[in-house]
């Protein structure tokens, strides 16, 4: 496969901390323009004044899904430079509970954040990525593709930024503009300690949910670096044609090739032993 050369434009969102930060720096350091997104101002500041010491062309700005407000002032920020070739959709967060604990206004939060805020953003940009005949990137998860205990809403979220990635990939292939979706396994990133839990004290679920949190913690905190899905992003940016999915991280590329090859009752007692259920 050959590559495209020279720098790109890069718009990566989430980009203050875990995989979205080492994505951002990795292409600001391999040469690239890179604009990224944080939930305050004052991070975008800090992180500037950072990014500047280090001499890297990486520039920060807010954006908190779902602010229209936000939404808006990028898609002129970025508008004003004149180009963009690489849309990442990294932002996003998580909620963990059982489904008939989980209230609305966290459910809607969920679908906000992962989902309906990456989708407007990206429906605002394609104009910009038609003209450079660029791409877009979405970082879904191994969740997308298996439906995980106590993060049924998460897993919704990134099975339909999946479908979407899908779909888009049809719809621009003719125009020019590539789509993808990188799908990881656990990696070790402030999303862990970020995610809302939902209390399940008292309820039936909580014992389940106890030791589910608890794997599913261990599992992340000892996961490697985030450092590789950014590796995969840089490759994805300039390969010649990107694939429609990408796992990353050994444990999803081994769920993946199960999921394939096992039955339904099969898949669902490995994943109910992972998450000790």
């Amino acid at each position: 496969m050959g590559e495209q050369p020279g720098a790109l434009t890069i718009l990566v969102t989430g980009a203050g901390g875990g995989v979205g930060r080492s994505i951002a720096e990795r292409l600001a350091r391999a040469g690239h323009r890179v604009i990224g997104t944080v939930r305050s101002a004052e991070s975008a500041a800090a992180l500037n004044d950072a990014a500047r010491a280090a001499g890297l062309d990486l520039s920060y700005c807010r954006l908190e899904y779902p602010s229209a407000a936000d939404v808006d002032a990028l898609v002129r920020d970025v508008e004003s430079r004149g180009r963009l070739d690489v849309l990442v959709n990294n932002a996003g967060s998580g909620v963990f509970g059982a489904v008939e604990l989980v209230g609305a206004g966290d459910a809607a939060q969920q679908f906000a954040v992962n989902l309906f805020g990456p989708l407007e953003l990206t429906r605002r940009l394609l104009p910009s990525l038609r003209a450079s005949r660029g791409r877009v990137i979405w970082i879904g998860s191994l969740a997308g593709r298996i439906s995980l205990p106590f993060q049924s809403h998460y897993s919704a979220t990134k099975a339909s930024v999946a479908a979407i990635s899908d779909a888009m990939r049809m719809e621009l292939k003719p125009l020019g503009v590539q789509v993808g979706c990188v799908e990881p396994g656990d990696f070790a990133t402030g999303f862990t300690d970020a995610r809302t839990i939902v209390d399940p004290a008292g309820s039936a679920y909580q014992p389940a949910q106890d030791r589910c949190l608890r794997a599913v913690e261990q599992q992340e905190r000892s996961g490697p670096a985030p450092e590789r899905v950014a590796r995969l992003v840089e490759r994805l940016c300039q390969v010649r044609r990107m694939p429609a999915r990408a796992p990353v991280g050994e444990f999803a590329r081994t769920m993946c090739v199960a999921l394939r090859l096992l039955p339904d009752r099969v898949r669902e007692w490995a994943v109910r032993r992972v998450y000790r259920q």
